[in-house]
């Protein structure tokens, strides 16, 4: 039985012996994986000895290729899982005994952004307080006052109030720590008066390209606010600059309804656009010089600004991950032209996974990375697949080429933004509980403003912006935006656009994500067998169940499920955010019920108590229950997340 087995196994991996490359960017994810999957802190000396063990094994086995290979396998999986290791013990610092009270406090600006109720807040570093005590660490700074002007590397003072990292307030929930702590956050707070700007207590350090970068940036974000209304400014500001801050809850809401969140993220979309109408530009404007023309190779000019234009729009854009994968393909992309070679292809892709991953193996847990490398994946392996039919549908024999051009465009649109939904819709699911439902008709109907009306002006503006002429374009940008905010708003409005649905369990998103690996990265008979991987994930939704009783940290929010399903809050108890949060996940009810109505549950202190079962608060951040048959409850809590599980008890 194994002799046919082996065999077939053989044969397919025979045929697909040049597409291993294409699996370390997914080893290395996978070591990065399981880091985040242990309930503690890994030891140190386990990681060394394991790597001192795969070395031994290397060495033993010098003369078996294929030990080797395994073993080569191993060591990119251990890669991953001793890289996001050493960046978590780097980053660690003992916790800070912050005040629980108002207090005053000075800093250096490191950075400046905002918040999502478009308030300015300041990332401050070198903290200290009126008797000269230092603070480690990053905090981040919300401002009640928006005047005056401020710049990286300045240093001001204020009273406020600073907090520890808000965490995770559901079982398989965001965790909003870990991103924090990654960014060398130690907390968050709050202003209680203007801040004012003072000299640096240290001396002001010299300023470096990264205050110059936060300068423009600050300046262009400055200007996009005096020329546009504040919802155009918005928009135009996070597709320029980065910056979704200032983005209202109600426009956010129409585009992720509407299936346009995408344009909010500067990914593939943006960077492609203005790449490639910056080397359509260059080489139509060298065209109206013969000499030039003539002489010189325009298509080389044309990518080495192209590249540059990328290089500058990657900066001012904050440098967000989709961002770091859109110009790292753009640039493989337009180094193809330069070397006369064809760049787009699954090495590509896998080229920009793995400097991702090695920059910032963080980010494999983020939605950002997750969406934005599973949509270009899965466009790429559609066409690998099936370029040859696509062209031969798309052909026409005798269609004029006005016609023709239309004609390619609506069947792009429809067939792109169908795969790049299908492909990122696992974790929309996992992440937000959300699926867009016209995602396909409110992209047919903005991606025409955003391709021809938006981005090019956008170029225009940019490159015009050092000069003081970016007014006309910018005001362009405006009119392209609020036409995809009327389109949002009515797809948006349309029965059931942003359909609530249960939550993938962790174990069924890793089935999904398998099985598309496997039948994507291969291309012999055996991908098929992926489809098992994406059909038992699928299914695992019907597993999710809906908690019968949950309580929030603190003891302040709790809800029970009612007979139809739903959850039900107990009235006049817990924080709006926990709540926001817990709605965002679960099926709620409009009704709400009280403590009284449940007997089962006591609370005590710090501590819950259910069916003869204690919960200590003090040991979890919040515990959802679920009934057995027998009566008894089963618990699911909160875990700590990274950084925070062992060495913070």
């Amino acid at each position: 039985m194994l002799g046919p087995l082996a065999e077939y196994l053989k044969s397919n991996f025979q045929q697909d012996k040049s597409r291993v490359i294409l699996w370390y960017p997914a080893l290395l994810a996978l070591g990065i994986a399981l880091y985040f999957a242990l309930p503690q802190e890994p030891s140190k000396w386990l990681t060394l000895g394991l790597i001192e063990g795969l070395i031994v094994l290397a060495v033993m086995l010098r003369r078996h290729l294929t030990s080797l290979k395994i073993l080569a396998a191993l060591a990119v999986v251990l890669a991953g899982f001793t890289l996001i290791q050493v960046k978590s013990i780097y980053l660690y610092a003992e916790p800070e005994n912050l005040p629980d009270h108002t207090f005053y406090f000075r800093g250096e600006i490191a950075a400046i952004d905002s918040n999502y109720q478009g308030r300015r807040r300041f990332t401050l570093q070198n903290l200290e307080d009126f008797d000269g005590r230092r603070y480690t660490g990053k905090y981040r700074i919300v401002q009640r006052s928006k005047k005056g002007e401020a710049k990286v590397g300045e240093c001001v003072e204020m009273i406020g109030r600073i907090m520890p990292l808000a965490k995770a307030v559901v079982p398989g929930g965001y965790q909003f720590d870990r991103k924090s702590y990654f960014a060398g956050l130690k907390g968050s707070g709050f202003a209680e008066s203007r801040w004012f700007k003072i000299d640096c207590p240290h001396g002001e350090r010299e300023r470096g390209f990264a205050s110059f970068v936060a300068d423009v940036r600050q300046k262009i974000v400055n200007r996009i606010n005096s020329l546009l209304a504040p919802d155009e400014a918005a928009i135009a500001v996070a597709v320029i600059a980065g910056e979704r801050g200032l983005i209202g809850r109600r426009l956010n809401e129409q585009y992720r309804d509407s299936g346009l969140a995408h344009f909010l993220s500067i990914s593939g979309l943006h960077m492609s656009m203005l790449a490639g109408l910056m080397f359509f530009l260059v080489r139509f404007v060298l065209a109206m010089f013969p000499p030039v023309a003539l002489r010189l190779n325009t298509k080389k000019i044309a990518a080495v600004l192209a590249i540059v234009v990328s290089l500058i729009y990657l900066l001012i854009s904050g440098m967000e991950i989709p961002a770091q994968r859109a110009f790292i393909m753009t640039f493989v992309v337009l180094l193809g032209v330069l070397t006369d070679r064809r760049a787009i292809s699954m090495q590509t892709i896998a080229l920009a996974a793995f400097l991702v991953l090695l920059i910032s193996p963080e980010v494999l847990t983020s939605a950002s990375f997750q969406m934005s490398f599973a949509a270009v994946l899965g466009l790429i392996a559609f066409y690998e697949k099936v370029e040859f039919r696509v062209r031969r549908f798309l052909h026409v024999d005798g269609m004029n080429k006005w016609l023709r051009a239309v004609w390619l465009y609506i069947i792009g649109v429809v067939v792109s933004d169908f795969i790049a939904s299908l492909m990122t819709l696992p974790f929309a699911v996992y992440h937000f509980n959300m699926v867009a439902l016209y995602t396909t008709l409110g992209n047919f109907l903005a991606g025409p403003v955003i391709g021809l009306v938006i981005m090019p002006f956008v170029l225009l503006g940019l490159l015009l912006l050092p000069f003081g002429l970016d007014a006309p374009f910018i005001k362009i940008v405006g009119l392209g935006i609020s036409w995809v905010n009327e389109i949002t708003a009515w797809v948006a409005s349309l029965p059931y656009a942003g359909y609530q649905v249960p939550s993938l369990p962790h174990w069924g998103l890793m089935m999904i994500v398998a099985g598309g690996l496997w039948l994507m990265l291969w291309q012999a008979g055996w991908r098929r067998w992926g489809w098992l991987g994406i059909i038992v994930g699928v299914l695992s939704l019907l597993t999710v169940r809906v908690p019968d009783i949950m309580i929030s940290a603190d003891l302040k929010t709790v809800a029970f499920k009612n007979a139809d399903g739903r959850l039900e809050l107990v009235s006049s108890r817990g924080g709006r955010f926990v709540k926001n949060v817990w709605q965002s996940k679960y099926p709620f009810a409009e009704t709400k019920t009280t403590l009284k109505a449940h007997p089962e549950l006591k609370i005590e202190g710090r501590k819950a108590t259910v069916a003869g079962v204690s919960y200590d608060m003090d040991r979890t951040q919040g515990v959802n229950l679920y009934k057995n048959p027998d009566g008894s409850f089963s618990a699911e809590t909160v875990r700590d997340t990274i950084g925070y599980r062992l060495w913070n008890k």
